[in-house]
């Protein structure tokens, strides 16, 4: 009876002994995923810049609710005196276009908005290209941007 037992633990222990391949990569990846990594404001911004320009050129002219979903992020466009259900953030960027000496200079620009979020924002020129239009504002979770590098 104990050989059998002995013989039943030992077949047992054969059939499980490791991992497979795939489980022991997937194992592997979110171990590294887990692993503490120190970034820099730096590099925070300009992965936050990297991405709104990703959803701005995704969404172009035509906002859709499933860009927002599929990053996670909101999204605003907004004219030029569109100041309703603007935060804060947004209307001191907005400000600071509207008072910019060349429209024709303007860049895309990456602000903090408290200690959760970073909002992309985007000018829209006319078709001269002398002037403004609208802007683009994404806001996305600065912990999306971090988990993302």
């Amino acid at each position: 009876m104990g050989r059998i037992c002995v013989l039943l633990i030992l077949v047992t222990w054969g059939c499980n002994a490791g991992l497979p391949e795939e489980q022991r990569k997937a194992l592997r990846e979110e171990m590294e995923n887990r692993e503490v990594k120190r970034v820099s404001e730096h590099e925070i911004f300009r992965k936050a810049l990297e991405m709104g320009k990703a959803v701005a050129t995704e969404i172009g002219d035509t906002l859709t609710p499933g860009v927002m979903q599929k990053h996670n992020v909101e999204i605003k466009i907004v004219g030029l005196a569109d100041t309703l259900g603007l935060s804060e953030t947004e209307l001191k960027v907005l400000k600071a276009y509207l008072y910019a000496p060349e429209p024709g200079e303007l860049e895309d620009n990456i602000q903090k908005e408290g200690d959760k979020h970073l909002i992309y924002s985007k000018p829209i020129l006319n078709a001269a290209a002398d002037s403004l239009r609208e802007l683009v504002f994404i806001r996305m979770l600065k912990k999306d941007v971090v988990l993302s590098l």
